[in-house]
């Protein structure tokens, strides 16, 4: 079994190693991606103060104003009270994400006047993140990522169990020799390794989930036994008018009084549900609650509380936080930039180890 996965892990590395190298950069990158877009558009994003603000359908129309011929996708609503409000437009025939040519609108809540506009499918950052998603080829580039995360899968697996020296050597697990140059290559191949593994691991197995969403979502459900749930539907009454978002907002506000609103999304079609996602008091992740509304009444047609979510939907949920690395702030993301730097590292120990290893004899592990 050492053998074979000596041979598994030496192949997978070299083979993919270069697609691995490549995502593992693009990825660090884009672990602070909300940040740096912040700070690109901060001059945007500051208001001042007024009593009170403008109802949420004024802030729609001041962005359908700025950007013509868009309609509605959703409204990031303000943390702050000097904090613009993000409305996104979106082509309305768009059939898919590039085709929507997404564009954010900062508005100022309280005047409902707009302070300017970031497409949000143009940039370098927007750039990087279609190579790191799909190497610019779309489905395909997707599947042939797919591969790359289930070699870092693999590589992840099989790397500690051939690092173990065994429990007689224990004491040796940890060691790196500074001679000979094979064995300090060799020694800090493998504690680097081991040491970020379980990111590498976290990292290969959401990149495996995009790749193969579908099948990816049947093989959680069937794992933790829990059955995936649709959005709930709304019963459309055809003479009965649409709330105004304003409305859509106060029913919420109703509903869970304590809780801070992150984000609105219209109900897209007869039948379809409003949803608005939320933060309660000692919630550290955004948007972990959501709410999904009647868009006639405002009835409440669900409630998905994170911590009464089924374990399966709780994987489902955490998936982004997971392979992006800020599930536990600065700290896990800065842990994340080094786990996506690694790769390049540990393939080019590996090349080395392994040219070396076909001129001469195999260092002693």
């Amino acid at each position: 079994m050492r053998k074979f996965l000596t041979v598994l892990h030496r192949w997978a590395g070299l083979t993919l190693g270069v697609l691995l190298l490549a995502l593992g950069i693009s990825g660090s990158a884009l672990v602070f991606r909300v940040d740096i877009e912040r700070w690109q558009t901060a001059t945007m994003r500051s208001v001042t103060p007024l009593a009170e603000r403008g109802p949420v359908d004024e802030w729609v129309r001041a962005a359908a104003g700025y950007v013509p011929r868009k309609v509605l996708a959703r409204i990031t609503l303000p943390a702050n009270d000097t904090d613009a409000a993000q409305v996104f437009m979106r082509l309305a025939a768009a059939r898919n994400l590039k085709q929507a040519q997404l564009e954010v609108v900062f508005v100022d809540p309280y005047r409902a006047t707009a302070l300017g506009s970031k497409p949000a499918n143009s940039g370098i950052l927007w750039s990087l993140q279609d190579f790191h998603y799909a190497l610019f080829f779309g489905e395909t580039g997707l599947k042939i990522n797919g591969v790359g995360a289930f070699a870092l899968v693999l590589l992840g697996l099989s790397g500690p169990i051939l690092w173990w020296p065994g429990w007689k050597r224990r004491a040796d697990a940890l060691r790196v020799r500074l001679r000979p140059t094979p064995a300090k290559w060799r020694d800090l191949h493998a504690v680097s390794g081991v040491v970020i593994c379980l990111a590498l691991l976290l990292i290969g197995a959401t990149g495996v989930y995009y790749a193969y969403r579908s099948t990816a979502d049947s093989v959680v459900m069937l794992v933790t036994g829990n059955a995936a749930r649709a959005a709930p539907r709304s019963a459309p009454q055809a003479a009965v008018p649409m709330l105004t978002l304003q409305d859509l907002l106060a029913s919420a506000q109703r509903l869970v009084p304590d809780a801070h609103f992150d984000e609105l999304r219209p109900a897209r079609a007869p039948g379809s549900a409003a949803n608005l996602s939320f933060r309660l008091p000692g919630d550290l992740v955004f948007a972990r609650h959501r709410l999904f509304l009647d868009p006639q009444s405002g009835a409440l047609l669900r409630m998905d509380r994170y911590d009464q979510l089924t374990l399966g939907e709780r994987v489902m949920a955490n998936i982004q936080p997971w392979h992006y690395g800020y599930f536990a702030g600065l700290w896990s993301q800065w842990l994340w930039v080094i786990a996506g730097f690694l790769p390049a590292f540990l393939f080019g120990s590996g090349i080395w180890l392994w040219w070396r290893r076909r001129r001469s004899a195999p260092v002693r592990p």
